[in-house]
């Protein structure tokens, strides 16, 4: 009993500290990859679509409508 009582505080320190530095590298990595995330370029598709044409030119200084 007098082990106990003499390690008990000892080891529940460290213990603690033990969690407390797990937690800590955790958020670290979880901010770190919500910021790489959030720096990455988002794809960009390689498919080449048909852009509409104008009808006619603008007059009186409106556009003309496209379609």
């Amino acid at each position: 009993m007098g082990r106990l009582h003499d390690w008990g505080f000892p080891i529940c320190l460290l213990l603690l500290w033990t969690i407390a530095a797990v937690f800590t590298v955790y958020a670290l990595i979880g901010m770190e990859a919500a910021a790489w995330g959030q720096t990455q370029v988002p794809r960009q598709s390689m498919h080449v679509a048909a852009k509409p044409t104008a009808t006619a030119a603008p007059s009186k200084g409106r556009l003309a409508p496209v379609g």
